[in-house]
């Protein structure tokens, strides 16, 4: 069927046009036309209907509809060509679909309008290469960074202590979203942008929100002279006979997590906190009441803490003098209404031979820290280390003894 062909059956009857459209459709779509074709509704001109018939022999009504049956030559796309060139039938343009950087845009107005409160840290969000990345290789990237970002706004108020596994199923109705890939990459990417461009690994992030990695290896470490009461309230006083003993107390979180109260069964006048392991293990041997809180502080150590805070402990945090150290600080003294640092009298201790200069990084760091948290509790201290170094707290151990 040639083009001369189709336009003397056009010329014969104009009024057919719309009908056979349906067939040019298919044929510029590639498609081979199918072996019964709706050819549309039922012409209401005879004439339409007769010219019709020469062409598609046997079309009948079915349904108000007109329905023709096509032999196998004439389902050849090739024989319908000619008809769609000249009745100006097109093939459907595809739809575009939006390229990540769109859909990364069009994602973080969608956060900004479920956030409103956190749009400086959304667009903030919009320089993150890693972010753009996600997207260039997720597919559910969109959902996935709502979600997370969900997530980040929930930890702020959520009670202390949330595991990964917890939280992957409330925000993704799977345990196990977050415990690795994609996602708990973004996850670390978003609390560590939420934390000013911070370059503290996932443990330490996941310490400073509450989030648990592991319920069976979080853990707190405590030399007090106290017994708790359990969430059925019976009384259990083995930390207070460990204590006697000249021992430390290890509660797993699912202990601390139940603990109702604690008391001392001795007073504890002042419980030291230490960051690092070596000064711990010294406080322990000198019988001073004390709790370990391994770096960036647990969700159980922070429980506790708040539970020593209830029971009218005072506390004196001692730890590193870097940026890392005061901000462990700055957690510890979140339990108590008056923390006290342990600062090592420079008359006592030739310090200055031992303050650790810092490095190009170290010191950029803290700077951009100082300027982006001018309110933060121990900003004095930190712009006393930018001047003249800082102190590890094993430097100090036989100072404190």
């Amino acid at each position: 069927m040639t083009t001369s062909f189709w336009q003397e059956q056009l010329d014969r009857c104009p009024a057919m046009r719309p009908w056979l459209e349906r067939a040019a459709r298919y044929a510029v779509r590639g498609e081979e036309l199918p072996a019964k074709l709706t050819l549309g509704e039922i012409p209401p001109d005879k004439a339409v209907r007769l010219a019709l018939a020469v062409l598609f022999p046997g079309c009948r009504e079915e349904n108000g509809r007109l329905k023709a049956r096509l032999t196998d030559a004439m389902r050849e796309r090739e024989r319908w060509l000619p008809l769609a060139d000249l009745l100006g039938v097109k093939p459907d343009r595809p739809k575009l679909s939006p390229s990540p950087d769109d859909r990364f845009a069009q994602t973080l107005q969608r956060l900004k309008v479920l956030h409103p409160e956190d749009t400086e840290l959304i667009t903030r969000l919009r320089r993150s290469d890693q972010l753009l990345r996600f997207f260039k290789t997720v597919a559910s990237a969109s959902d996935d960074l709502v979600a997370l970002f969900d997530a980040l706004v929930s930890l702020r108020t959520a009670p202390a202590g949330i595991t990964l596994s917890e939280l992957g199923a409330r925000r993704f109705n799977d345990s196990k979203a977050l415990r690795n890939g994609a996602r708990r990459q973004q996850l670390v990417h978003l609390l560590r942008m939420q934390a000013g461009d911070t370059d503290d690994d996932a443990a330490s992030l996941f310490n400073a929100c509450g989030i648990i990695e592991n319920p069976y290896t979080t853990h707190v470490v405590v030399f007090a002279p106290f017994a708790y009461r359990t969430h059925e309230g019976e009384w259990l006083d083995w930390p207070y006979r460990l204590w006697q003993r000249g021992e430390a107390a290890i509660l797993s979180w699912r202990t601390v997590r139940a603990l109702g109260a604690i008391r001392f069964e001795e007073p504890c006048h002042l419980l030291v906190t230490s960051e690092n392991a070596a000064p711990f293990h010294r406080l322990v041997e000198m019988r001073r009441d004390s709790l370990y809180t391994a770096g960036y502080p647990n969700a159980a150590v922070k429980t506790l803490l708040r539970q020593f805070a209830q029971a009218k402990a005072a506390c004196l945090h001692w730890g590193d003098t870097d940026l890392d150290g005061y901000r462990i600080a700055d957690q510890v003294a979140q339990s108590f209404c008056h923390l006290d640092l342990y600062v090592p009298p420079a008359s006592a201790y030739p310090l200055h031979k031992h303050l650790l200069r810092l490095t190009h990084e170290q010191h950029q760091r803290l700077e951009n820290f100082l300027r982006a948290n001018p309110d933060f509790r121990y900003h004095a201290e930190l712009r006393q280390t930018l001047a003249h170094g800082w102190l590890e707290q094993e430097q100090t151990i036989e100072l404190f003894s």
